[in-house]
């Protein structure tokens, strides 16, 4: 950070102490920060990134929460549309890919989601389609049966992975002096005691056996896009 300060000073540029933070990823440890002798720099345990909350674990089920009620505030915001029977389903289906989709899945590249985080997702995704399809839930139809109605076999945790596929082929196809790359393939660190913490790697691997995928694969762009989307 020092060496940071001292090269932008070269420039003319000036860095705002006051409003300069650090977070410190997978490590409790306490760390001071200086920028000059006197000046030392806020540590934080978490801030917002590009629309997206990074913590100590990275970006974790605080960031998948935040979509959750994002996307639950859109759909609501949007009902007498979902309730519009003389909208037809085509149009309904690219409002929730433009509207509510986009908001849910915004950074779903990266997560890890647990059972109970998925059981979540997915509930902000049938509740629109359930309004879409005309159906409350004192009707008693099925999740399936809803899904047949509106055409809509593939489910956002489907869609979420394809993209968190499709952003590893990238990482993967990447040289290997880029920094994301390098990232992915550095030493786990010592793991502390008690039941470890989903990873996004892990969920990546996870969702390439279900696939049959290996690693390998990445490198050919037609075979990777072509079976991402096919799970065994």
């Amino acid at each position: 950070m020092r060496i940071l300060y001292v090269q932008y000073e070269k420039w003319g540029l000036q860095v705002s102490l006051k409003k300069t933070e650090y977070l410190v990823v997978n490590s409790e440890a306490a760390f001071e920060v200086l920028i000059t002798d006197d000046t030392q720099v806020t540590q934080v345990n978490n801030f917002k990134y590009l629309g997206s909350i990074v913590t100590k674990q990275g970006i974790g089920e605080d960031e998948i929460k935040l979509r959750i009620q994002a996307g639950k505030r859109v759909v609501g915001c949007l009902n007498s549309l979902w309730w519009d029977q003389h909208l037809s389903l085509r149009t309904k289906k690219r409002l929730r890919q433009i509207l509510v989709e986009s908001v849910v899945c915004y950074g779903c590249e990266v997560w890890a989601l647990t059972a109970e985080m998925k059981r979540r997702v997915t509930a902000v995704e049938m509740n629109y389609l359930r309004r879409s399809a005309g159906v409350s839930k004192m009707d008693r139809i099925t999740n399936i049966e809803i899904r047949h109605r509106m055409n809509a076999p593939e489910t956002i945790i489907d869609r979420a992975e394809i993209r968190g596929l499709k952003w590893f082929g990238h990482l993967s196809r990447m040289p290997e002096d880029e920094w994301p790359l390098q990232s992915l393939k550095s030493p786990p660190q010592r793991r502390k005691r008690g039941r470890p913490r989903r990873s996004w790697n892990n969920t990546i691997r996870q969702e390439m056996a279900s696939r049959e995928l290996e690693e390998l694969d990445a490198f050919d762009r037609e075979v990777w896009r072509r079976r991402m989307g096919k799970q065994q």
